[in-house]
């Protein structure tokens, strides 16, 4: 009994672990062509309120975390430290682009956050091409 439980424990465990996002926008880039994934690169600053909602509610939501661990890989970029932004306008924290696995921006960027629901969608909309 007490190995089934340890097993469940580790399933349940694996299944839900946190996101991991990619240490740099050039080794999310890179990761995502290898994967054939979509970069999700979301711009914050780490005094952004809504950046730390998106991060402690919504990308820990299960079907939000599950859904992005499929299809894409997430890269976060503080303009505070990268004041360049690599090229991308950002117009407030958080600015979302979303990049085809060839680093090429498809869909429409967005600003600002939303509910887990409603994020959900729009990365659903990204992903078939919407």
């Amino acid at each position: 009994m007490k190995k089934i439980l340890l097993i469940a424990l580790l399933l349940t465990t694996s299944l839900f672990a946190e996101l991991e996002w990619a240490p740099t926008y050039e080794q999310g880039v890179v990761k995502a062509k290898n994967e054939h994934k979509i970069v999700m690169l979301m711009f914050s600053a780490k005094t952004c309120k809504m950046c730390n909602y998106m991060k402690k509610t919504v990308y820990e939501n299960d079907d939000v975390s599950e859904y992005m661990k499929t299809f894409f890989i997430p890269i976060e970029v503080d303009i505070t430290e990268h004041p360049d932004k690599y090229g991308y306008a950002v117009f407030g924290t958080p600015t979302y682009y979303f990049l085809d696995s060839n680093g090429k921006p498809i869909g429409r960027m967005m600003v600002g956050g939303a509910s887990p629901e409603g994020f959900l969608q729009k990365l659903k909309d990204v992903q078939q091409g919407k």
